[in-house]
């Protein structure tokens, strides 16, 4: 039997026959208390996230905190006993419990819903638990539980594919990283979001690790989109440069210069890309930092 490799958060589940033969015995005969063990977390991860995100583009907490929520839920859970649980709660933990003893599995995935939206959500054995449903509707209920093979939740396939759905989930302006063309293998994508700030995207492990598995072909197709226009290039060259940063005299060398770092990339023993990787990790954060000095009007000039 093949074993598939998944990226890091890769929505997919490994060895689904046994997961789902898993969920089946152990997760769907307690649905209502699992349910009610994660609507609990949830509250618990709430008061701190609300404070510390109190609104995204002009909207209250929850919106578009999926993935800390997820997160925060996930860490809550690990940290929970049964003290001071309600019954119901501590038959959703316990539940949980006799399902990872046996094999079952539990991780945070993250991909595209039906083709349109990005989403996080917690995936264990077959069977999605979304800690964070009404981040997309306040309407909603904080928490939903939904089959795994039901949620349309599908791998982004290349850094093109993530650049429309981000676009789409932060309403920002995409465009290719032709200023920093040294990080562009590995951050191939510049993001600005209106009533928010200019980043280079994207750091996340399953990119990384999408980049990587592609020979930074995905990166060398984002590339390839339409360029900035050429006072957004300036003012984020600039600011990037006035940081210490090399970067490139106009978006077309600066293209050119992306595309040959892809291949170098791509040519590197493995030993060297992990080290090239890890040091463009690091040099991508100090970048951001640097530019969360630069605003976005509501509407800027594409």
């Amino acid at each position: 039997m093949t074993t598939v490799s998944l990226l890091p958060h890769e929505p997919r589940v490994a060895d689904p026959a046994r997961q789902r033969m898993l969920t089946e015995r152990y997760l769907l005969p307690e649905l209502a208390s699992l349910r009610a063990l994660f609507t609990h977390l949830r509250a618990g991860v709430d008061a701190e996230l609300a404070q510390r995100y109190p609104a995204h583009l002009g909207r209250p907490y929850p919106a578009g905190r999926c993935f800390e929520i997820s997160v925060g839920v996930q860490q809550a859970l690990r940290q929970l006993d049964f003290v001071g649980l309600q019954p119901a709660q501590a038959q959703g933990l316990a539940t949980l419990a006799r399902f990872m003893q046996h094999g079952g599995g539990a991780r945070v995935v993250w991909g595209a819903v039906h083709g349109r939206a990005l989403r996080h959500v917690l995936l264990f054995g077959t069977l999605c638990i979304d800690a964070a449903h009404d981040s997309t509707d306040p309407g909603l209920p904080p928490v939903a539980l939904t089959p795994f093979a039901q949620a349309g939740l599908t791998p982004i396939h290349d850094h093109r594919q993530f650049a429309l759905l981000a676009g789409r989930a932060g309403q920002a302006h995409v465009f290719p990283n032709h200023v920093l063309p040294e990080l562009a293998p590995y951050a191939p994508l510049l993001l600005l979001v209106p009533g928010g700030n200019v980043q280079l995207a994207s750091g996340t492990d399953y990119m990384l690790a999408l980049a990587r598995r592609s020979g930074f072909t995905s990166s060398a197709g984002a590339l390839a989109l339409p360029a900035m226009a050429d006072h957004l290039f300036t003012v984020t060259a600039q600011t990037l440069a006035g940081a210490g940063f090399a970067v490139a005299p106009d978006a077309k060398q600066g293209m050119a210069a992306g595309l040959e770092r892809c291949v170098a990339c791509r040519d590197a023993t493995p030993r060297a890309a992990d080290a090239q990787q890890k040091a463009a990790v690091a040099a991508l954060e100090r970048a951001n930092d640097a530019l969360r000095v630069l605003t976005v009007a509501a509407r800027p000039a594409a």
